[in-house]
């Protein structure tokens, strides 16, 4: 059986009972719904490995693709959730990654010989397209080296200068709830909207899929 392969940050993580964003939601549903990847997975008949992970940063959803590829079977489809360019990684003192996300509580007690003002402008530099143009470079590198498997890139972020396909105008659950949960995540509807979004690409309705 092939299998859907879906990489990003959290619109691609889900609605999993330890997501903590993702806890009101899930209460005032009543139940988990289903992500993208669970959706398009089970219209296909195919095994799904997700590897989203909220917070993620570009970097860190490259890697995880990168050090997955020699799992990817002939035959198989491969989702990219590309995120927000302003998001970026560091090292930590524990040699790890750290990813801080602009605008949200970010996690600096892990961090060493750097301070919060070099991070702050670390923000700022982050708005520059030239990292727009840094992940354009790996979808090409991705679209020159992979053949043996489909590869669609998309992304809500970043003004449609990704390399792949523009989301827009999906529900989220802000929306959903009538502003009772205020949340910019995708909801179940918003998921689904994706979901006939990315498999019309899969039958090869558009040419920005890889």
């Amino acid at each position: 059986m092939n299998t859907v392969w879906t990489f990003g940050d959290s619109l691609t993580d889900g609605f999993r009972s330890d997501n903590i964003w993702a806890k009101k939601y899930v209460e005032w549903k009543g139940y988990i719904p289903l992500t993208y990847g669970e959706i398009i997975s089970k219209k296909l008949n195919y095994e799904l490995i997700n590897l989203g992970k909220g917070g993620s940063d570009n970097n860190t959803i490259f890697e995880s693709f990168i050090k997955n590829i020699d799992n990817i079977k002939d035959g198989d489809i491969v989702i990219i959730g590309w995120s927000d360019i302003g998001r970026f990684r560091l090292a930590t003192k524990n040699n790890s990654w750290n990813s801080f996300v602009p605008n949200h509580e970010n996690n600096y007690t892990d961090m060493e010989n750097i301070s919060n003002q070099t991070i702050m402008e670390l923000c700022v530099n982050r708005l520059s397209d030239v990292y727009i143009s840094e992940i354009n470079i790996w979808i090409n590198f991705i679209k020159k080296t992979v053949k043996n498997f489909k590869v669609i890139n998309w992304s809500t972020f970043n003004q449609g200068k990704i390399d792949g396909i523009f989301v827009r105008e999906i529900e989220q659950i802000t929306n959903e709830t009538n502003g009772i949960i205020k949340d910019a995540h995708f909801s179940e509807k918003g998921q689904k909207q994706l979901s006939e979004i990315l498999l019309s690409k899969i039958n090869g309705n558009n040419n920005k899929i890889i």
